[in-house]
C-alpha cells in the first residue's frame, strides 16, 4: 500500500512528459527547423509525430505486456541477455550524448542572455550540480515538483507567444510549403527527434500507478507537445521571418522584446525563471533515466550514488566544444541518428514479442 502511494499518477507523468519535450520549443530546435525547410517549418512536429505514432504505439502495447518492466528489461527479455545488453548500451550512449550537448546548449544561453559576464564552466557546473541533486531525490520527489511547474511554464509560454502576435505577420508563413513536399517529407524524418524524449520515459513505466494512466498520460502529452512545437515555430516564424535561420535561441530573443505596458517594460526576467526551473527539472529527469540505464546495464542497484558520478562525465563532454557553432553542428549528428534508431528498436521490440508469442499469452491470460 506504501509503495502505491508513493507510485506517480498522471498529473506528475504527464508533467514530467511536457516540461522534457516542450521544452525543446525553448532552445535553438526552431532555428534548425527552420534551416531546413524554412516557412513550411512550423508542419515538421505534425509530420514527425504522425511518422512516429506508429512505431510508438507498438512499443506501447509491447511494454504494457509486462508488469512493473521498464524498458531495459524488456529488451534485455525479448531480445536476449546479449543482443539485448548491446542495445540497451547503445540507448545509453545516445542519451549520455544527448544531455551533454542540451545541457551545454542551456548553459550558452544562460551565458548569452542573461549572465555574459559569468564564466561558462561555471553555470555549466551550477546547472549539473542542482540537476544532480534532484535526481538524487528521486523520480517521485521530481514527480511532484513537475507538477506545481507545469502550470506556470505552459500559462507562461503561452502568454509569451500571444504578446508577440502584436509584432507578427502571418504572410511570413506563405509559400506554406517551402522548398517542396519531398523536402519536408525528409525533413519530418529527421525532426523524429523532437519525440524522443518520449521513448526515453518508458524507464519510468514502473513507477507510474496503473497502465491506464501510462497509456492515457502518453497520449495526452504526446498531443499537446505536438500542438505545442507546431505553433511555436509558426510564432517564430511569422515574428521574425527569414531572420529566424539566423537567430540561435528565439524564444529568449522573442522574450526580450515583449513588454507587459509601462509599469512592466521588460519581463524578460519573469519568463527566464520559470524555464530555468523546468530546465533544471528536465535535465533531473535525463540523470535519473540515464542512471536507471547505467543500474541496468552494469547491475547496479543504487543508482542514487552514481547520478553524481554521470553528472560530472556529461559536464566534462559537454564542455569539450569550444563554441556554440560545435555544439550546433555536434547536436545535428545527434538528431540525425536518434529518431531513426529509436523508431527501428520500436519496431523490433513488436516483431519480438509477435514472434515469441507474447500477445497471444496476455490474450489468453485476460481471458482466464
Amino acid at each position: 500500500m506504501v509503495l502505491q502511494q508513493r507510485k506517480l499518477g498522471i498529473r506528475e507523468y504527464v508533467s514530467i512528459s511536457i516540461l522534457m519535450a516542450g521544452a525543446k520549443a525553448t532552445e535553438d530546435t526552431p532555428t534548425m527547423l527552420y534551416k531546413g525547410v524554412q516557412n513550411a517549418a512550423w508542419m515538421i512536429p505534425i509530420l514527425a509525430a504522425g511518422i512516429f505514432f506508429i512505431p510508438f504505439l507498438l512499443l506501447n502495447k509491447t511494454l504494457l505486456l509486462y508488469q512493473n518492466k521498464d524498458l531495459f528489461s524488456v529488451i534485455v527479455k525479448l531480445l536476449g541477455k546479449y543482443i539485448g545488453t548491446c542495445v540497451c548500451l547503445l540507448i545509453f550512449l545516445i542519451s549520455s550524448i544527448g544531455i551533454s550537448f542540451d545541457t551545454r546548449t542551456y548553459t550558452n544561453i544562460v551565458r548569452t542572455f542573461y549572465f555574459p559576464t559569468t564564466p561558462t564552466f561555471v553555470i555549466y557546473a551550477i546547472l549539473m550540480a542542482v540537476c544532480a541533486y534532484g535526481a538524487k531525490k528521486g523520480i517521485h520527489h521530481i514527480g511532484s515538483v513537475s507538477y506545481l511547474i507545469i502550470f506556470y511554464f505552459v500559462i507562461f509560454f503561452c502568454i509569451a507567444l500571444m504578446l508577440s502576435a502584436q509584432s507578427s505577420s502571418i504572410r511570413a508563413m506563405f509559400p506554406i510549403l517551402g522548398p517542396g513536399p519531398f523536402k519536408i517529407i525528409k525533413d519530418s524524418v529527421r525532426g523524429l527527434s523532437l519525440f524522443a524524449d518520449f521513448f526515453l520515459l518508458t524507464m519510468i513505466i514502473p513507477f507510474i500507478r496503473s497502465r491506464k494512466e501510462v497509456r492515457k498520460g502518453t497520449w495526452i502529452s504526446y498531443l499537446f507537445i505536438t500542438f505545442q512545437l507546431s505553433v511555436a515555430v509558426l510564432v517564430y516564424i511569422c515574428l521574425f521571418d527569414t531572420s529566424l535561420g539566423t537567430i540561435g535561441y528565439p524564444f529568449h530573443t522573442l522574450i526580450r522584446f515583449i513588454s507587459l505596458g509601462s509599469y512592466l517594460p521588460n519581463v524578460e526576467i519573469i519568463f527566464f525563471v520559470i524555464w530555468i526551473l523546468s530546465a533544471f527539472i528536465r535535465f533531473t529527469v535525463f540523470l535519473y533515466i540515464n542512471g536507471m540505464m547505467f543500474g541496468h546495464i552494469f547491475k547496479i542497484k543504487d543508482i542514487e550514488y552514481l547520478i553524481p558520478a554521470l553528472a560530472m562525465i556529461y559536464l566534462l563532454i559537454g564542455s569539450m566544444p569550444e563554441s556554440s557553432i560545435e555544439i550546433a553542428q555536434s547536436k545535428l549528428v545527434v538528431i540525425a541518428a536518434v529518431g531513426p534508431v529509436f523508431t527501428i528498436i520500436s519496431v523490433i521490440l513488436w516483431l519480438a514479442a509477435v514472434l515469441r508469442g507474447e500477445f497471444k499469452h496476455a490474450k489468453n491470460r485476460n481471458s482466464m
